[in-house]
Parts: C-alpha cells; structure tokens; sequence
C-alpha cells in the first residue's frame, strides 16, 4: 500500500532543473579555502565571495556516478518509534508543567522509553542537565560520557571546532573498552547553515576527522518561509540544491559517495515566527521528494512525526498520526518522535506511552493482510456453523493478539463499562503507567567505573584549555 507518485515525470524534471540552475547561477558559499579547493575536483569553480558553483553538466556526471539502488519490489511501509533527548525540559507527569531535568530524571526517561514494545531507537542531542563537573561550552562532550552510560546513542554534535581533538579522545577511550575500532564507535553531525552557506566551523570539522579517515555527516533544515522560500516548489527546489551540493561534497572529501535523499524542511508560522514540526506542508515535502528518489534512482527519507502541541493533546495525537502515515506511504517508511512535545523543546512521558500505542496502531493498518489457509480460517467457520460465535474459541485464543490491537491507554467497552471502571482518559492511563514504571524504577548503567573516569579525565583536560 503505497502512495501514487505526489509529482508528474515532467515536474520532477522542472524541480531538478531549478535546482541545478541553483547550484550554476547562485551557488554555494564555502568559508574554508582547502574546502573549495577539494570541491574543484568536482567540477566546482569559485565565483568570488567564498562562492563555489557547479556547470549542470559536472552534477549530472556525479550523479551518474552514484550506484543507484536495486531494483526491488514494494515494501509494507513501516513506521519506526524513536525517543531522542535534547536540550529540552520533562513535562512533569503531575503538574503537566515544564520542570528542569535532572540525571534521574534522565535515567527515568531513558529506562521507560527501552521498556515500551514500539520504541525502536533512543538517542541523546546533547544533554538536558547540567553536570557541575563539566562546563556548559563542553556539552558535546557531555553527550557522549551519558549517552553511553545509559546505554543509548549519542548522535554526534560537535558544535566548537576545538572540542575535535577531545571528541576524538573520548571516542578512542570509548572503543578501547567496547573492544572495537574507532571508526565503529565514531559519530560526529553538523549542519550547514540554509540557504545555501557551509559555515567555517562545518568546513574546520570536516577537515579534521578527514585528516584522520573518520566521516562527519553534514545535514541540513531550510524552513519554509524563513530560510527557504515560502512555496511548496521553492521550498522543494532550495532543499534538493542543498542536498545535491551535500553530496557533492562527499565525493569531493572522499572521492566517493553514495547520493542519498533526506527531506528535512520545517515549516515557519508567519503569526510567531517559531519553526514547526507537525504542519502537513512538510510532508508533502516529504512526498515530493520520493518522486526525486526514483527520479534519481536513490534512497530516501523524510522528517515526520513531531509536533508543535505542548502537552499532550488532540493536536498531538492528531499530528504524530498524520505526518508519520502520508510520509511511510510515500518514502516506505515514517517515524514518530516519541514522548517529544513542543517541535523538540519538551520530553513528556506521559505522551511516550501515548506515542507508543499510535505507533503499534499505524504499523498494523499499513501490514500486509495474511491470506494463507490459517489466516482463512476455513475450519474455524465450519466449526462455528450457523449462528454461532468466535469468542471463546482456541483459534481466537492464539491469534487475536496477533490480529487484533491492544492499546494500553485507549478507551473501550460501552459508555457504562467506561463509566464504571473510573472514566479515565487515555491521559490518566498513561499517567498511571508512567506512575507505576517510576515506583519500581531501578537505574541501570552501561559502562565501568573505569570507563567513566578515563572519560572524565578527557572532559577535564578539554575543559582546562
């Protein structure tokens, strides 16, 4: 069950065309000279100003040498559930306000977010407290040392050129105790300031873990109607430009690259000037750019499943729906942003349970239906006869969980049952859970005392100079 394509042959054609008359005629402003130097080895050709363009002629040959993806038949679309922690603050389950996080509430999170059955991935973009030990200026490092504590993944900010060296310190210390290699334990991200500008900082980075064979990812978040123009197709032609460029400067780096399309593009709300996240005009976004995928013969994924409610509510629900179903129609695969309210400025456990049964609920209506001999169930109709019932049968026994969601928080039964049963909402159900998770809560660490101190040590040294 897919999507028909969101764009004709002939307006995918118009979105690429755009986009490389972007890259020709306006370019991209590099702030590093050995960056654009790197760049002329793929046609790049500097136009003053630290601007680099690209002939359309020298994309498509880039292009042409990216291996494109194999050929395969149409996948069940599939939403993930991921828990990410940013710098944010925890919606306190009984007050429903805003509170500071600390570590146990940290670890609290942490530990209820790998208990839920649909939460798929849990990362850390920088840390929601504040260790006394460890100045602020030293967040990424800070990162690390408590995402692997906690036994999540760290996702790689690096943020100050001079936290490379110690970044790359804590990752050696890292896998000298995991027993691996640093490359398979190494993640550095940074993004490139939209429109159409690699930062300084980006490029000092880059160079950096080039210099010692290691690869930072660089993405990138043009909003629509701030930093991207405010039209479906502006907005579409500006990202793809960006995203070509990106991998442009992937083969320039390491003379390879594999093109790949991540459609990531807010949209800004013109009455607060705030970015957001759960508006459906980033994922037709998100759609157009599947078109571009099979245009270009490549993998894709869009930014989905956030929203801009700040406490759990009908907005929340509706837009965790809604954004993560149009896009795993139309890329083959969503994600829902579990538990995070407020675009990312609120970690709520209370909506992390909620999140957890959409997305078991939006896997299921997207399963492919089972249509063998068992799943016909011809001798349990025949046993049933005429009149009968399936209720209580051994069939229904060993298959209605299979066949059949159980969400923990959502209302059933009649108005009576309901009523009986105390009238309690999905939130109040959610909020018991989270309530009876926290009465037992015992936290749980993943790394040695040895570990935590080598790393500790990295921390101080950086924080020293």
């Amino acid at each position: 069950m897919r999507l028909t394509p969101f764009l004709t042959p002939a307006q995918v054609q118009h979105i690429h065309r755009t986009a490389l008359r972007v890259l020709d005629e306006v370019g991209v402003k590099v702030e590093h000279d050995q960056v654009r130097h790197l760049l002329t080895a793929v046609g790049g050709r500097t136009a003053g100003a630290d601007v680099v363009r690209f002939a359309p002629k020298d994309v498509e040959h880039a292009l042409s040498l990216s291996p494109r993806r194999p050929a395969e038949s149409p996948q069940t679309p599939h939403i993930r559930g991921s828990v990410g922690v940013y710098e944010c603050r925890y919606l306190d389950p009984a007050s429903n306000r805003p509170i500071p996080f600390t570590e146990d509430l940290f670890a609290r999170y942490i530990a209820l977010a790998k208990s839920l059955p649909n939460v798929a991935r849990v990362h850390a973009i920088g840390i929601p407290f504040r260790d006394p030990a460890i100045p602020a200026a030293c967040m990424p490092l800070a990162e690390k040392l408590y995402a692997w504590k906690y036994g999540i993944e760290q996702d790689g900010s690096v943020i100050d050129s001079r936290l490379c060296q110690p970044l790359l310190d804590l990752f050696a210390v890292h896998a000298a105790y995991a027993g691996r290699r640093v490359e398979e334990v190494f993640k550095a991200v940074g993004y490139m300031l939209s429109p159409l500008r690699l930062a300084r900082f980006e490029c000092e980075q880059l160079l950096f873990f080039r210099r010692h064979r290691l690869r930072m990812w660089i993405g990138h978040m043009p909003i629509q109607g701030a930093t991207a123009p405010v039209s479906f197709a502006g907005a579409t032609v500006l990202a793809l430009a960006e995203q070509l460029f990106l991998y442009l400067l992937t083969r320039a780096l390491w003379g390879e690259a594999t093109l790949s399309l991540d459609a990531c593009v807010p949209v800004l709300d013109m009455r607060s000037l705030a970015a957001c996240y759960g508006r459906p005009e980033e994922q037709r976004i998100n759609a157009a750019f599947a078109c571009l995928a099979d245009f270009y013969g490549c993998q894709v994924s869009g930014h989905t499943g956030g929203t801009d409610a700040k406490v759990p509510s009908v907005q929340a629900g509706a837009q965790k729906v809604l954004g993560p179903l149009f896009t795993a129609l139309a890329t083959g695969h969503g994600q829902v942003s579990v538990g995070m309210l407020s675009m990312d400025e609120l970690c709520s456990p209370v909506q992390m349970v909620l999140d957890d049964d959409i997305v078991r609920a939006l896997n299921l209506l997207l399963s492919n239906a089972g249509l063998d001999e068992v799943d016909c169930a011809f001798e349990e109709i025949r046993s049933a006869g005429h009149g009968g019932d399936h209720v209580g049968t051994d069939y229904t026994a060993r298959r209605f969980r299979e066949c059949l969601l159980q969400p923990r928080t959502w209302s059933s039964g009649l108005l009576n049952q309901w009523t009986r049963a105390g009238a309690t909402t999905d939130i109040d159900t959610a909020r018991q859970i989270v309530a009876d998770f926290n009465s037992n809560f015992q936290p749980s660490y993943f790394m040695s005392a040895a570990e935590e101190r080598d790393l500790r040590q990295v921390i101080r040294r950086a924080a020293m100079t």
